[in-house]
């Protein structure tokens, strides 16, 4: 395991005060800059007119600059500004809604929209989970749970706040000021913290694979499970409601985030028994069910059985991620790699909605869930492979 950078000590209390704000902090910033924007758009549309297509592609292009950023991010968080960069993005993000808030023209609101994924890269999980892993080291599985346990909560503040806010009147200029404040909210929460150090210099362990390398098939093999998860997200309802007739398909996903979280609570509870390599295994392996699930039978009932599979093992992939990370990769440039890998699969998630479409538009239901294992099996499949070239050269 990847070795981490001394912190001075600390008692239990401040410990869990630590991740406690953090957490918080977490479920404020992806509430204001990521949740925000399918739960407003709607209101947006209807009182200006906009291009609906316009205005989606400068949420995606604000997507792909997230993507991009990561490992530049992961860098601050190396040179030990990873506080500062938090609190600095916090304010950035808030900034970037007001001016969207204030903007009279389509063209300033797209480019508010577009210059958040700056702000994004730096706020949300893996900055975070890189100044949990520096200060905990081989204990920050505990506050990593934590921090995602909360978090997952952002959909169920969000959606219900931006209903009642519009019902109550507020145009959706209104309603970016408040999640700007919000967000605001979230920088006040995070906790101070002494000067951060850089990360020391790399190791190179003798006759092991290039770290860079090693990253980048890491990378890949969960950025598969992002890319499948992504295909059933966007693309599964509307292949239910036009093949099978679910009246109700649209609203299915709601079920993914509930499921998310009990999926983490229920690893919780168990994974002491688990290696994280044998865990990771076993989530990659469970994940190939849900397309399994569909294809047997698409009722209400089977769908919502996989799609309660797919949550629960999505929302464990993403505190499994940041683990194995530190557990195979070194600890110099640690969160640069980890930035790395959120780029690798934020692209991949970008690309899943139009794949999946194409899949089902040429061979329908059938298409996406048979393009959704495939990329699940190859995402185990070199998860396997790293596996035991981590076992045979001795990386953890």
């Amino acid at each position: 395991m990847a070795t981490q950078a001394a912190t001075p000590p600390a008692s239990a209390a401040q410990d869990r005060g630590y991740v406690v704000r953090h957490a918080l902090a977490q479920l404020l910033f992806w509430s204001a800059f990521y949740y925000l924007l399918p739960a407003v758009l709607p209101h947006m549309l209807r009182d200006t007119g906009w291009s609906p297509v316009a205005v989606s592609a400068a949420v995606s292009a604000g997507f792909l600059v997230w993507a991009m950023l990561c490992p530049l991010a992961g860098s601050a968080v190396d040179r030990g500004w990873g506080p500062r960069g938090l609190r600095l993005a916090g304010v950035g993000g808030a900034a970037l809604l007001l001016i969207a808030a204030l903007g009279q023209s389509l063209w300033a609101v797209a480019a508010a929209l577009v210059l958040l994924g700056a702000p994004m890269a730096m706020s949300l999980y893996d900055p975070c989970f890189s100044l949990m892993i520096r200060r905990f080291g081989p204990a920050a599985r505990r506050p990593i749970v934590a921090v995602t346990l909360l978090a997952g909560f952002a959909t169920l503040l969000t959606f219900p706040l931006v209903s009642g806010l519009a019902a109550a009147g507020l145009g959706w200029q209104w309603i970016l000021v408040a999640f700007a404040g919000l967000a605001l909210l979230g920088v006040l929460l995070l906790p101070p913290e002494p000067a951060d150090t850089p990360a020391p210099e790399a190791r190179q362990t003798p006759g092991a694979a290039a770290p860079g390398g090693r990253t980048l098939v890491f990378g890949l093999a969960f950025a598969l499970l992002m890319f499948g998860h992504a295909a059933l997200l966007f693309q599964l309802p509307v292949q239910l409601a036009e093949t099978r007739g679910l009246a109700n398909a649209l609203v299915l996903p709601m079920v993914l985030g509930p499921a998310q979280i009990a999926g983490r609570l229920a690893w919780e509870r168990m994974q002491g028994g688990l290696g994280l390599e044998r865990a990771a295994l076993g989530l990659f392996t469970v994940m190939l069910l849900p397309p399994l699930v569909l294809l047997g039978g698409a009722g209400m009932g089977v769908v919502l059985l996989a799609l309660v599979i797919q949550g629960g093992c999505y929302g464990v992939h993403t505190i499994l991620r940041p683990l194995l990370a530190a557990h195979w990769l070194p600890q110099a440039g640690f969160a640069r790699r980890l930035g790395v890998i959120a780029m690798i699969g934020l692209l991949m998630m970008a690309a899943a909605p139009a794949a999946g479409a194409w899949a089902g538009a040429v061979f329908g239901l059938f298409g996406l869930l048979a393009l959704v294992f495939l990329a699940d099996l190859a995402g185990l499949a070199l998860l396997a492979g790293l596996v035991l070239r981590a076992r045979r050269e001795g990386w953890a």
